[in-house]
């Protein structure tokens, strides 16, 4: 395995900054809406992963904790934002739903997220972003088998 220069405090750092970065493209719609940047972050995880529409599932795929989604959902069902529904499948679980009132939310955060990505792609060659993904994805299964069985 070769030696590279990306160490653990350097990734968390980068996922840091990642994260706030984010959460300050998101401040024009927080600031509108009233909303903290984790709530709009939960309602545009939802809108965006139809097929991942649980508390439990935004705990798991986003790695938070299950007060701080409760609390977040919470309010943005009291926002009319959100609304919660028993699963057909399941009646253990509630699903998640977003309102039409959430559309402009909606369609705002994603423009904000489009706009993200871009300017975080920018400079980048569109090789070295296909590279970056397959790396990405490649990370995705190392990490899914660390997890599941340790080095």
């Amino acid at each position: 395995m070769p030696e590279w220069n990306l160490t653990g405090s350097r990734m968390f750092s980068h996922a840091a900054k990642f994260i706030d970065a984010y959460h300050m493209v998101l401040q024009p719609l927080c600031r509108a809406t009233g909303l903290p940047p984790m709530a709009v972050d939960i309602l545009l995880f939802i809108a965006n992963n139809p097929e991942n529409n649980t508390a439990s599932d935004v705990c798991q795929c986003r790695g938070l904790k299950p007060g701080i989604v409760s609390v977040h959902v919470d309010r943005l069902v009291n926002e009319g934002l959100l609304v919660r529904a028993e699963s057909v499948s399941d009646r253990r679980k509630t699903r998640l739903a977003c309102t039409e009132k959430a559309r402009p939310v909606i369609e705002e955060g994603r423009r904000l997220q489009k706009a993200f990505a871009a300017r975080l792609a920018d400079g980048i060659a569109e090789s070295d972003m296909e590279s970056f993904r397959r790396t990405l994805a490649r990370f995705g299964q190392n990490l899914e088998g660390i997890l599941h069985h340790g080095l």
